[in-house]
């Protein structure tokens, strides 16, 4: 069987590149290709979650795929040998993984990245684990120039303000202005945005009065924390890593 169980002594003897888990409840490994993977249980939610992590150049296991809020350790199982057995499959996927556009930033982006262009854009749409490598400021700056894009015009907040917004964005027209407060948080893939956030960016939401706010985060959002945003969901957003992972895909 190509993929396998391990035991946890076995998976923490890889090189990871640790992000804070949750309590680790099983663990696997592919005989064909370096990647690994663990099943989690969120003692907040009482959900499940899986994380699979992969084997760059530098011999560090980092992160690639994963799920969170999934109802029973099984499909969180099934999920993670289902996805493990397609890279298997693939064959070249490691190359693809590892390999770089020629001229793309180096894996220590987060250290050479000055401004961010098209051409960043592009590599963090092949690579959107290479995000979690941002400093939380260029995070910030990597999410408003996508607004940008997106036809708004956007202003970074002061790196040392007091949070609520990290952006503010205006569409505008010969009528009126709408106004987007937009709150960025820089998480590790098993790190929930919980409710404490939503209620805060409300409050400044309605302190501001804007027209809308949206909380991007490279994480997920705890059950919680998606049923209070629903409550004023014509007023507020939520944009996580896979929501990221599809704003790229224009690039």
């Amino acid at each position: 069987m190509s993929i396998h169980r391990i035991s946890r002594e076995e998976f923490d003897s890889l090189n990871l590149e640790r992000m804070g888990f949750f309590p680790e409840k099983s663990w696997f490994k592919s005989d064909e290709i370096d990647i690994a993977g663990t099943v989690i249980r969120d003692p907040i939610d009482k959900d499940w979650s899986y994380v699979i992590v992969a084997k760059e150049e530098d011999g560090i296991y980092r992160y690639i795929n994963g799920e969170v809020s999934l109802p029973t350790q099984d499909e969180a199982e099934a999920k993670i040998y289902s996805y493990m057995q397609s890279l298997n499959e693939k064959g070249s996927y490691q190359e693809e993984l590892y390999s770089e556009p020629e001229l793309a930033p180096s894996a220590d982006a987060q250290l050479v990245i000055t401004t961010i262009d098209d051409q960043i854009k592009t590599y963090f749409k092949k690579n959107p684990e290479k995000m979690y490598d941002l400093s939380p400021r260029k995070f910030e700056e990597l999410v408003a120039d996508i607004l940008k894009d997106m036809g708004f015009d956007v202003e970074l907040t002061q790196a040392t303000r007091d949070g609520g917004r990290d952006i503010i964005a205006h569409v505008k027209n010969s009528v009126c202005s709408y106004l987007t407060h937009i709150e960025c948080k820089k998480y590790a893939p098993d790190n929930k945005v919980g409710v404490g956030i939503i209620r805060e960016v409300m409050g400044v939401h309605h302190l501001r009065q804007a027209t809308k706010s949206i909380i991007v985060t490279t994480g997920f959002f705890s059950k919680d924390a998606v049923k209070e945003a629903g409550m004023v969901e014509n007023h507020l957003a939520l944009k996580d890593f896979n929501s990221l992972k599809e704003w790229l895909e224009r690039y």
